[in-house]
């Protein structure tokens, strides 16, 4: 029997391939952002600008999200110090909307890396936290690899269970809250369990969450009710004269031969909006022993959406939509 040869693999410290931080890395990383977001597990980042004024300091890279909100990366090669850390606090304490922290150094220490743990577990389940290790992989005479590594990041699922519990002590949430938020937090954990581009980062006690297509106005909506129903739609939040979903319909019958099922067409008349969805009935999204069966079944769904959409959507003609928010909600209409 043939033995495989197997090379040697060589770990090599950021400072060691980029040299400088603030001269190469973070003009680096800013062009390469594709490969925090996959470590991070996060959909998309969208540089906004590096070296960013806050204050007394400066960001070293700012981004957004899917969502649009802000992700603050701050670069530090060497072990962490206190330094980095009291100003992403301060920063943080100075927004007004979610935001995610990023702390990306060659080595965290304990007690900083335990603080980034303590951020996640008592601060607002809108701010997430990152603590990611930065070195180069090699193996023989290979060009160097970047490898980002995760070593404190928020539990989702542990946030939403406190939150839920501080409401329900103040008896602000209905039932069918308290419902939905679980399914969500459950959802969430399971979609980073897959490592799915999907992720839901925020507590949601709505029958429906909204995910990114690639065109603003237009998203993939994954919904649940008390009605025994989940359901996967397309979205078209500003469709009012039906120019959107019309065009998409036009080509029905190749789209529905490649989704793999047949689609509930809604051009939803005298709402701004239109859909296209496919559901799933005789599901009770609130008995957790059925978590996994739905689970499994909507991320098949939103998959297939993106997969048959994706591109779609970006070619449509929607010039005669109507540019004002859609404020209907959507379970006015399920």
């Amino acid at each position: 029997m043939q033995l495989p040869k197997l090379g040697k693999l060589l770990i090599l410290k950021a400072a060691e391939v980029w040299g400088n931080e603030p001269q190469i890395f973070t003009p680096w990383l800013s062009q390469n952002l594709e490969l925090l977001s996959e470590a991070l597990q996060i959909e998309e980042l969208e540089l906004k600008g590096t070296e960013v004024s806050a204050g007394d300091f400066r960001l070293d890279i700012l981004a957004e999200d899917g969502e649009g909100f802000p992700v603050i990366i701050e670069n530090q090669f060497g072990a962490t110090d206190h330094k980095h850390l009291g100003q992403l606090i301060s920063y943080v304490a100075s927004l007004k909307n979610r935001a995610t922290v990023v702390w990306v150094a060659e080595r965290f220490k304990e007690d900083h890396r335990a603080a980034i743990d303590w951020l996640n577990s008592s601060t607002s389940e809108d701010y997430d936290f990152f603590a990611v290790e930065v070195e180069a992989l090699k193996i023989g005479d290979s060009d160097p690899a970047p490898y980002f590594n995760v070593v404190a990041k928020p539990n989702n699922w542990a946030r939403n269970v406190r939150a839920v519990s501080r409401q329900t002590s103040t008896g602000e949430l209905a039932s069918r809250h308290h419902m939905r938020i679980s399914y969500w937090a459950s959802f969430a954990e399971y979609l980073r369990a897959k490592n799915s581009k999907f992720q839901i980062r925020r507590q949601n006690k709505d029958h429906w969450f909204e995910f990114p297509i690639g065109r603003s106005g237009i998203v993939i909506s994954s919904t649940i009710t008390t009605k025994g129903r989940i359901g996967v739609e397309l979205y078209l939040h500003k469709d009012p004269l039906k120019a959107g979903i019309r065009q998409l319909k036009a080509d029905k019958t190749a789209i529905e031969q490649e989704f793999g099922e047949a689609l509930d067409w809604q051009e939803l008349l005298g709402k701004k909006a239109s859909r296209i969805a496919v559901f799933k009935t005789d599901s009770d999204p609130s008995d957790e022993n059925s978590y996994s069966e739905l689970h499994d079944w909507m991320l098949d769904r939103m998959e297939r959406f993106q997969r048959v959409f994706g591109q779609r959507v970006k070619q449509l003609n929607l010039e005669l939509s109507d540019t004002s928010e859609d404020n209907v909600d959507p379970e006015d209409i399920i």
